[in-house]
């Protein structure tokens, strides 16, 4: 492990289903031709910090018990696919103002601990399905109901095997937090 990666953490902030959602998800990526992203790392991005700083982890966790505790309801019913980086992605047709109030906070929350949110004109809600993908080819998905309860901080590690995904911290929305200590879960990218 180099230097750098001892001192800092490639991190984001996301949304993270549970296991009968990641099932739905699952079926919804037989739609898409590509490389499929794996099961257990589907997740929809709030904010991308890209490297920080690890002693600015305790404060980043912190963060989220700032957040706004209701839990919401995302429909993701539509196709999408950004080409430049030849992604297929499901997500909202119409975006729930609590997904944008909570995107909102979390982002107002992190200015004052590091200017290195990655600026984004316009925020588009998604769950990344495959990469190296082919454009959808149907604009529409069949409806997936995804009741978003799960907000977690986590580190992106990039190894040989692929990219490891370790959970810093979470926040149950609807009131609950907990936080977590250590790289649990570890979930390697395929």
């Amino acid at each position: 492990m180099s230097l750098i990666a001892k001192q800092h953490a490639r991190l984001y902030y996301a949304l993270w289903p549970n296991q009968p959602m990641v099932r739905k998800l699952g079926v919804a990526q037989m739609d898409v031709v590509g490389r499929k992203v794996n099961a257990d790392q589907l997740h929809l991005t709030l904010a991308f910090l890209g490297n920080q700083p690890i002693d600015k982890l305790p404060a980043l966790a912190d963060v989220l018990a700032q957040l706004p505790p209701q839990g919401f309801v995302i429909e993701l019913d539509r196709y999408g696919y950004f080409k430049q980086q030849k992604i297929a992605w499901i997500g909202p047709t119409e975006v729930p103002l609590a997904l944008l109030a909570l995107r909102r906070a979390l982002v107002m929350g992190l200015s004052t601990i590091t200017t290195r949110v990655k600026a984004e004109p316009r925020f588009v809600p998604h769950v990344t399905l495959a990469r190296d993908a082919e454009a959808p080819a149907q604009q529409f998905a069949k409806r997936i109901s995804w009741p978003a309860k799960r907000i977690v901080l986590v580190q992106s590690l990039p190894t040989r095997q692929g990219v490891i995904y370790s959970l810093v911290a979470e926040r149950l929305l609807d009131g609950a937090a907990e936080a977590v200590e250590g790289a649990a879960p570890v979930v390697p990218a395929s």
